[in-house]
């Protein structure tokens, strides 16, 4: 059997982590280690997991904590290097499986050696049951090979977030792949270069994961301008890794995931922000990515009118679930 070394970041948990790893515990696939990285909680998170090892000795449980808070890239990064397994998994510790057969559906997928399996997820929003086009599995078959993945990724197939989907370690290991540090949302980084260097990807297509939007916290829901200058710098770090693996050219989609990106992302979370930070941060975004655009092809915003229709218009639509006020199309040229 398949060893899977299930990797968990925790910080300020007590409330929900029981929930995660209980539904570990279930499963009826038992070959798995859980590595819990505690990131240096304030509350009760560390007495809560030191207990659940104690009580539950038949389960393979290791627990380190941070030297410091240091955000989920770091813990995640410890993580792997303390992982055993041929398989790596991540889950988010206000999250859990969805029944007791998740992993063992993940791992029957591996029969012909992926690099990744992905399944696909419920999203939950204050506890409620939600349809998210974003969290929404779009693949059209069960196996892409080479890429067919990449082409997959730009047509946001499947979302760029690290859980509920296996890893093969030596696929991560082989690749160097690890999480960029103190970025938030450095999983949109991080699947963006596995979904690059994959040369096959299987999936599951039932559900094996439960997404709970309400317990995220600040770090999820803040828009702010450290927020946006972490998206900025995740857009960088994309482009960079394109040139350098010669992806730029593929069907143009780099060019065009580019265009989406600063369109459904950066400026659609720029509309939250006072106007004065909206210019600035404006401005500067059409000077980092001028140089990525044909010269025909102005990157311009009607700023003023788009600013003022999101501040009217805008609501949480977008971020939960991934729609994108069409309204706001037309403004947008880039």
């Amino acid at each position: 059997m398949k060893k899977i070394s299930i990797v968990i970041p925790v910080y300020n948990a007590e409330d929900y982590i029981l929930r995660c790893l209980d539904s570990i515990k279930n499963q009826s696939y038992k070959n798995f280690e859980i590595i819990l990285v505690n990131d240096r909680s304030s509350d009760n998170t560390l007495d809560v997991l030191n207990r659940y090892k104690l009580i539950n000795n038949d389960l393979d449980v290791k627990i380190f904590t941070n030297e410091k808070n240091s955000g989920p890239s770091i813990s995640r990064n410890l993580g792997i290097e303390m992982s055993t397994g041929e398989y790596l998994f991540f889950i988010d510790a206000d999250d859990d499986l969805v029944d007791s057969t998740a992993l063992e559906s993940l791992i029957n997928k591996t029969y012909d050696k992926p690099d990744i399996v992905m399944g696909g997820n419920n999203f939950f929003v204050d506890g409620k049951l939600t349809v998210s086009n974003y969290h929404t599995l779009k693949n059209k078959k069960e196996t892409y090979i080479n890429n067919e993945i990449l082409n997959g990724f730009f047509s946001t197939e499947w979302a760029s977030v690290v859980w509920n989907k296996l890893y093969d370690i030596q696929f991560v290991k082989k690749n160097h792949l690890r999480f960029a540090e103190r970025l938030l949302h450095e999983d949109e980084l991080w699947v963006f270069q596995a979904s690059a260097l994959a040369q096959k990807v299987n999936f599951v297509n039932k559900k094996t994961y439960n997404y709970y939007y309400s317990n995220k916290g600040s770090i999820t829901a803040n828009v702010g301008i450290k927020n946006l200058n972490d998206y900025k710098a995740i857009l960088k770090e994309k482009l960079k890794f394109s040139e350098e693996y010669d992806l730029y050219d593929i069907n143009n989609q780099t060019q065009n995931y580019v265009k989406n990106f600063a369109k459904r992302i950066l400026l659609a979370k720029v509309a939250l922000l006072d106007y004065k930070t909206f210019r600035s941060f404006y401005s500067d975004l059409k000077e980092d990515f001028k140089n990525y655009f044909p010269a025909k092809e102005e990157f311009s915003l009607n700023s003023l009118l788009a600013y003022y229709l999101y501040k009217m218009k805008f609501d949480k639509d977008f971020f939960l679930y991934g729609k994108f006020p069409k309204y706001i199309n037309p403004l947008l040229k880039i």
